[in-house]
């Protein structure tokens, strides 16, 4: 008698590519998000809707702290320039000499709002308002 070995059939198949399918979908929805609660995943909190995933969450705080580091670089560099030119702030932001980089908003790479005339810088993405 010959012993039985055990047989693959069709199914075994099937059920890995079935098994490798919802673990591709689990990923994707993890790193990507579902875009506005697609496959039931929440709404972001932020005003722009970002970060619907954890990883998305902390790509997007980081790009924030970014930000944030930005402003208040260009604002030192009005500072001193204020200091050298007898109080007069810079035409624009590009007589400060800093990284073309750090003058606009890492997010959306939209340049940063500069007010010569009171020498106050903004950020325009929403809820950058108070940085």
């Amino acid at each position: 008698m010959k012993a039985s070995r055990g047989t693959l059939s069709g199914n075994s198949l099937v059920g890995i590519l079935v098994a490798v399918a919802i673990i591709l979908v689990l990923v994707c929805v993890f790193f990507f998000g579902s875009k506005g609660g697609v496959l039931g995943i929440h709404k972001s909190a932020r005003k722009d809707n970002l970060g619907i995933t954890v990883p998305g969450a902390v790509r997007d705080a980081a790009l924030d702290a970014d930000c944030q580091h930005n402003l208040r670089q260009i604002r030192l560099a009005i500072e001193l320039a204020r200091d050298t030119n007898n109080d007069e702030s810079p035409a624009s932001l590009d007589d400060l000499h800093l990284p073309a980089s750090m003058l606009k908003d890492p997010i959306d790479h939209k340049p940063y709002v500069y007010d010569p005339s009171t020498g106050i810088v903004k950020c325009t993405h929403p809820g950058h308002e108070n940085f």
